[in-house]
């Protein structure tokens, strides 16, 4: 933080009374439910605006649109029971909620990130009704009551945490960009075949450079396009099976082996269509046998792949066997594997392959089968250098925001409960 935003953390004492008062969640905030426009499944689209509350991008339709910073809390009292989804968050800019969130947000005696904070630490589930689909409702949520400071102490601490939570939040947009730019150097290089094309066209001379094509690159590719099985690839490039360069890693630790402090990645940890995989758990607890997996190799859900779940495994550890573990036959191979690995037409593949109705899988035999156009290793090492810098940024970052996770849910309790206090430096 910057030296003007450096704070003091001060040891409290357990008597947090004095200017600490319990309050209501209702007198802390203003309500905006009565604004909100469900929009159905059947009219929802592609568009720039996130929908919260459930599945799905809504499209600018008529309607109240939110802009701003709110604070989205849950309605669904399974969830809130279960923790699967945070009791709140915070929304900022412009957005769509439909009827399974609540939006509030802080009014002159509160800061709404100071409450998303202190719910976070509460037990909510007491003031829940309803048996079979328990919710909250508006009314009990109101009646929620949490400790708040005065409204300068709120800021501090919303500060403190919050800075935290920023820089988890700058790594991931980080981890995004850098995933962006490895993938579209990707396709410039072994899907539009740029560096053949632009030879072709003359755009790319020897001892000239091209964005994403340095000139020391000059003399590795072909001058033309050949035809093949899978249209017109860089003349010299063979056809071949992913299999060639690439395999499966199948070792399998059984549970009297099993290390419970290694850490284990489920397909539940791996997000859809994002190669940064910085979810995971210990292997604590497993009751049966399970793959193992190093740092670099590439998890792939092979459960319903469609779901797209595939990535960059930050550590080495244990993985459901729900999950293919792909190593390249070199580290020079490891950007290109990745990149078809990762690609939708891979996923597109194996979806179509895959076996089974209701829960269908996919297998390294098939994945293995999939045809791409094959460079030379040179220039496979050649991208490999261009992008593993920028593998090694996001793995690192996803360290980082672990480290910064831990710290924020240390500090915490301590911060929304009074003991220990924040000021200024």
């Amino acid at each position: 933080m910057a030296e003007r935003d450096k704070v003091d953390l001060r040891e409290g004492c357990n008597d947090v009374t004095g200017e600490w008062r319990t309050r209501t969640l209702g007198d802390l905030t203003d309500n905006f439910d009565a604004l909100r426009i469900p929009v159905k499944k059947i009219e929802r689209k592609p568009g720039p605006y996130p929908y919260y509350g459930a599945s799905g991008i809504a499209d600018y339709v008529n309607g109240f649109l939110f802009d701003g910073q709110y604070l989205l809390i849950a309605e669904d009292g399974e969830n809130l029971r279960t923790r699967k989804t945070p009791i709140a968050f915070i929304a900022n800019g412009k957005f769509w909620v439909n009827n399974h969130a609540h939006i509030v947000r802080a009014n002159s005696s509160a800061n709404t990130r100071f409450l998303m904070y202190a719910l976070a630490q509460l037990d909510i589930s007491g003031y829940l009704s309803g048996s079979t689909r328990p919710k909250l409702t508006q009314g009990n949520m109101n009646r929620i009551e949490l400790l708040a400071p005065p409204l300068k102490e709120q800021r501090a601490i919303a500060h403190v945490l919050g800075t935290l939570d920023d820089k988890i939040e700058l790594n991931r947009r980080m981890n995004e960009t850098l995933e962006a730019m490895a993938r579209a150097l990707f396709k410039s290089w072994f899907v539009d075949f740029e560096p053949v094309r632009a030879k072709m066209e003359g755009r790319w001379r020897r001892g000239e450079s091209l964005p994403g094509l340095p000139a020391d690159l000059y003399d590795l590719f072909p001058e033309r396009l050949a035809p093949s099985e899978l249209g017109e690839v860089p003349e010299g490039w063979g056809v071949r099976r992913l299999g060639e360069v690439a395999s499966q890693r199948r070792s399998t630790v059984k549970p009297p082996d099993i290390d419970p402090n290694s850490p284990y990645i489920a397909l539940e940890h791996m997000p859809k269509r994002c190669i940064a995989l910085s979810e995971w758990s210990n292997a604590n607890g497993l009751a049966s046998s399970k793959f193992m997996f190093k740092r670099q190799d590439i998890l792939f859900g092979k459960l319903r792949p469609y779901f797209h779940k595939v990535g960059v495994a930050p550590v080495g550890g244990l993985c459901s066997t729900d999950i293919v573990v792909v190593t390249p036959i070199s580290q020079e191979w490891l950007g290109f594997v990745l990149g078809h690995t990762s690609s939708k037409e891979f996923v597109d593949y194996t979806d179509a392959t895959s076996t089974g109705t209701r829960m269908p899988r996919t297998k390294w035999k098939d994945m293995g089968l999939y045809k791409v156009a094959l460079p030379s290793a040179e220039i496979a090492s050649s991208y490999n250098k261009l992008v593993l810098p920028q593998i090694e940024s996001m793995l690192s970052g996803i360290h980082e925001s672990r480290a910064l996770a831990r710290q924020r849910d240390a500090l915490l309790p301590g911060l929304v409960g009074g003991e220990v206090r924040v000021g200024n430096a």
